[in-house]
């Protein structure tokens, strides 16, 4: 009996030990406002025209998939992708968020884009298209991209 009484003391202390271990590991979902400012903050820099605020949305180790070229790695390597889209004529950039959904520390947003570019003639062209952001939350609690690709839905004829 003595014994018994032991196996349920014992039994009972590792169920309330794991159930602690499981409520400190589960976090309450990202609300789409928080996964978001990412973007929001993102679109603000290159309107800004400061692609160093731009690549600050990325964790050091992001890569960006942008349409029809290589990927780019490394936060200083997507510094120089921005400004070099800045150089060509970017402006008047927009996101609408889908929807996202987050994980713990994981989230997602899906959207839609708009960018227009002024080429040397003055003539600008906008282009639309959707994008997904696959996002981590830094122990500062700021999501930032990890990994990002998007690509354009097709222009119209000119």
């Amino acid at each position: 009996m003595h014994y018994l009484k032991y196996c349920l003391f014992f039994a009972c202390g590792m169920l309330l030990l794991g159930s602690v271990m499981t409520g400190c590991n589960h976090q309450k979902p990202a609300t789409a406002e928080e996964l978001s400012q990412m973007n929001r903050d993102f679109v603000a820099a290159l309107n800004n025209k400061d692609a160093a605020a731009a690549a600050n949305c990325y964790t050091e180790d992001a890569t960006v998939l942008p349409p029809n070229e290589a990927p780019v790695s490394g936060k200083a390597n997507i510094q120089k992708y921005w400004e070099g889209a800045i150089a060509a004529g970017a402006f008047d950039v927009a996101v609408a968020t889908i929807t996202t959904g987050s994980n713990g520390n994981l989230g997602y947003e899906i959207g839609r884009f708009s960018m227009s570019t002024r080429d040397s003639t003055g003539k600008v062209t906008t282009e639309r298209g959707k994008y997904i952001e696959l996002l981590k939350r830094g122990d500062d609690g700021k999501w930032k991209s990890i990994h990002g690709i998007w690509n354009t839905d097709t222009l119209p004829l000119k």
